[in-house]
């Protein structure tokens, strides 16, 4: 199933090791796309970033989204 997640931070750095983290799970089965933007506004930059992956999914796991 296609899912997307999204991060942002003040610090490039953190948001990209949070990006790392995240792909290395067990849950991510193949990386789709990821979009990415800077906004800088009264002196102080943010990032953000949009991943969209295909989740890996495992016979027996129980999809959260069935009982929202």
């Amino acid at each position: 199933m296609t899912r997307v997640k999204t991060y942002d931070n003040q610090q490039l750095s953190d948001l990209e090791k949070s990006i790392n983290e995240f792909l290395k799970k067990d849950e991510v089965d193949r990386l789709i796309d990821v979009k990415f933007t800077a906004i800088s506004k009264n002196d102080v930059d943010k990032y953000a970033a949009l991943i969209v992956y295909e989740e890996n999914i495992t016979p027996g796991k129980e999809d959260p989204q069935i009982y929202e």
